[in-house]
């Protein structure tokens, strides 16, 4: 199963699950990261840095912690 941190900047894809701990899982939910919505690679930062992603009309940078709990398909 694939992860958003394994996506490549330009890629797309359907999230199908968010896991890890409540917390976590909370935050994405308020960021707009749900089941059945699709997101956008922009940007990979180097050397371990965020990962730039667009969801809805506005733009985010995610923890590659929080990338990796986040399962998804890739759609074109």
């Amino acid at each position: 199963m694939k992860t958003l941190k394994d996506l490549r900047p330009g890629e797309k894809a359907k999230v199908l699950a968010v896991e890890g701990c409540e917390e976590v899982k909370q935050k994405l939910y308020d960021l707009g990261i749900i089941p059945g919505e699709v997101v956008e690679i922009l940007q990979d930062a180097p050397f371990g840095g965020p990962i730039k992603i667009k969801v809805h009309d506005y733009c985010l940078a995610l923890r590659r912690k929080e990338a990796s709990c986040i399962l998804v398909e890739e759609s074109k």
